[in-house]
């Protein structure tokens, strides 16, 4: 009696050391919030080791490098941080250029209608055109990289702490996420280009330091000695600086970026490469802007960044304004902060609303949208005369 109770706890013990803890057969519905991360589909998630093991083999094999290779490891690290400041201030450049061309186009048409007093078909186009914009946002993101959704933000820290989430880092994933956020944007939602700008950077940056795509057969053989994880991660770190650089023109709050909020290994040499990457950044942009200066950039293009830009306006301080400059910081602080309280509020209230109503109406939603929009930007529009201006010059061109 004792042997066989003895053998069945035996057979128990073996059958949980064997038991999987988790199930192979996993609900293909994704509940987390951030679907960008592995989309519709349970994938494996990769832990990286950023440490490096300084043993004998290691330092043998550095010490057996001569003068030459170790200046081409060094340049080409430099080389590279040109390379991404170079591309992404590129695609920043573009992605603004598309969007003030896109929602130009639709404020001349909306506008027209209006200024015939047409109303109910102005707001009809315009309400549709966003529609359409953000459906086709969503439909190429849904369907082709679910990796591009959301803003990549936290995606890309995730990489910079450890977690390689599958698909993230793609050439589909970058080419979607530039589609996507020129889209989004265009269609009078209440979306940005920062996140998109930050994770498109360290998309460029990833792509890079591996040597291309070998999906698409685009690799380059001699970027490949950048292929392990510690110099992939320093160079994600210098994309996404690179990223928020160009989304508001900041070269060292993009740097401040990286450093405060995004990556959690921080040294000497990787501050000096990210401030030379953005420094790039800043430079790049401000010769293409002034090259859209002269009209040469579409209708409505002059490629700025910034929708308050008062780049063109020369303005001199006086010792009297410091004390009105401290009271607005002031003002604007507590204000700021107020911002944050009540936004919190409104995101707990929406995540309970959303999973109740909003989850199979998504479509809808550039509706409600487009009614203030269209309101605060058309009111008294007959009457003002820049649509006019606006209208004369399209005229003639």
């Amino acid at each position: 009696m004792s042997t066989n109770f003895t053998n069945g706890e035996a057979n128990t013990d073996h059958e949980s050391l064997i038991t999987p803890l988790l199930s192979s057969r996993r609900s293909l519905v994704n509940s987390t919030s951030q679907v960008a991360i592995v989309g519709a589909h349970v994938c494996p998630i990769e832990s990286l080791d950023y440490e490096i093991a300084e043993n004998d083999f290691f330092k043998q094999d550095w010490r057996s490098r001569g003068k030459m290779q170790i200046f081409q490891y060094v340049l080409m690290k430099w080389l590279l941080c040109f390379l991404i400041g170079l591309i992404v201030s590129l695609i920043g450049f573009f992605n603004n250029l598309a969007v003030e061309n896109i929602a130009g186009m639709k404020f001349v048409v909306t506008s027209n209608m209006m200024l015939a007093k047409r109303f109910g078909m102005a707001f009809l186009v315009f309400s549709v055109s966003n529609l359409i914009l953000t459906l086709f946002a969503s439909i190429i993101t849904a369907f082709i990289a679910p990796a591009a959704a959301g803003s990549g933000i936290p995606e890309v820290k995730a990489y910079l702490n450890g977690v390689d989430a599958p698909g993230i880092f793609s050439l589909r994933t970058l080419v979607i996420k530039i589609i996507g956020s020129i889209t989004a944007v265009s269609s009078s939602l209440l979306v940005g280009k920062a996140g998109p700008m930050v994770h498109t950077g360290a998309c460029v940056a990833a792509l890079l330091g591996q040597g291309g795509s070998k999906r698409f057969k685009l690799t380059w053989r001699w970027l490949r000695i950048f292929k392990n994880d510690r110099d992939r991660r320093d160079l994600v770190t210098c994309g996404s600086a690179a990223g928020m650089a160009a989304a508001f023109r900041a070269p060292v709050g993009g740097v401040l970026f990286a450093l405060e909020e995004m990556a959690s290994w921080w040294r000497s040499a990787l501050l000096w490469r990210s401030f030379f990457t953005t420094a790039v950044v800043a430079i790049v942009l401000r010769a293409l802007i002034d090259f859209c200066l002269s009209g040469k950039c579409g209708l409505f293009g002059k490629g700025g960044l910034i929708m308050f830009d008062v780049y063109s306006e020369s303005v001199t301080y006086h010792l009297i304004d410091v004390l009105p400059v401290l009271t607005l910081g002031a003002i604007g602080g507590i204000l700021g902060s107020l911002y944050n309280f009540l936004l919190d509020k409104v995101l707990r209230i929406y995540s309970r609303i959303n999973e109740v109503l909003f989850t199979k109406f998504y479509l809808l939603v550039p509706f409600p949208f487009s009614l203030p929009v269209f309101f605060l930007d058309y009111h008294g529009l007959p009457h003002v005369n820049p649509v006019h201006l606006m209208h004369q010059k399209l005229v003639q061109q």
